[in-house]
């Protein structure tokens, strides 16, 4: 009887023994199926997505900032200047004015007393040829002239200009200053006709303005004495 009891007490601890090792197996592969399965999906979300979400921000942030610096670059390279203002119209010594019928009626009598006086005073033709062979200039042609002369008063005026960067206030100002030029290039008077605030701003651009003349001559065919300007200073143009 005694055999018999110890060979079922071995059979039977022998059975747990192996259903233990079978169970600790199987919790083996199913823990190793599943690193297995997860490993290969996250390092596929860490490696591609990441790489692409960050190349394509990183392209998108920078492109429009040099796009935008480009353009503003050639609008800047595009600006002129625009620091004279012709205060009084110049008027030039060939433009003709308008005529009225009066005033043509007289100019046929003129021309046919002067075609009277040639024909009794053939040899004087040639003295008295009239000196307005010169025609009459447009507005357009006396503007275009006096844009050369104010070109030189303004290049003259810019390189006696000058203020200490540390002067310079951030924002940018304008002051107008007026210019009185007399026939022989005289600085006639220079005065403030739009202060921009800045005190060391605007002594700067009238002492320029003093500091330049006198000025080049007016031209020859300008008729008045003297002209009248405006100078704009632009804080802009010292930066």
């Amino acid at each position: 009887m005694t055999p018999r009891m110890l060979g079922k007490g071995y059979r039977s601890g022998n059975g747990n023994f192996q259903n233990m090792i079978f169970l600790s197996l199987t919790l083996h592969v199913v823990v190793v199926a599943l690193i297995l399965v997860s490993v290969p999906t996250t390092s596929r979300h860490l490696t591609f997505g990441a790489a692409y979400s960050v190349q394509l921000v990183g392209s998108e942030a920078v492109m429009p900032s040099q796009e935008t610096s480009s353009l503003s670059d050639i609008l800047e390279s595009k600006k002129t200047s625009d620091a004279i203002i012709i205060k009084r119209k110049i008027s030039s010594i060939y433009s003709s004015p308008l005529k009225t019928p009066a005033t043509q009626k007289l100019d046929v009598e003129k021309a046919v007393g002067a075609l009277r006086q040639k024909e009794r005073a053939p040899g004087k033709t040639k003295e008295n040829a009239p000196a307005s062979g010169r025609t009459a200039m447009t507005d357009a042609e006396v503007n275009a002239q006096a844009n050369e002369y104010i070109e030189t008063v303004w290049s003259r005026v810019k390189q006696n200009w000058s203020i200490p960067q540390s002067l310079l206030p951030d924002n940018n100002i304008t002051t107008i200053v007026d210019v009185r030029i007399a026939r022989n290039g005289a600085l006639l008077y220079a005065g403030f006709e739009k202060r921009s605030g800045n005190r060391y701003f605007d002594d700067s651009a009238l002492r320029a303005v003093k500091k330049s003349g006198p000025f080049p001559p007016l031209p020859h065919w300008i008729r008045d004495n003297h002209i009248e300007i405006g100078i704009r200073f632009h804080s802009s143009e010292l930066r």
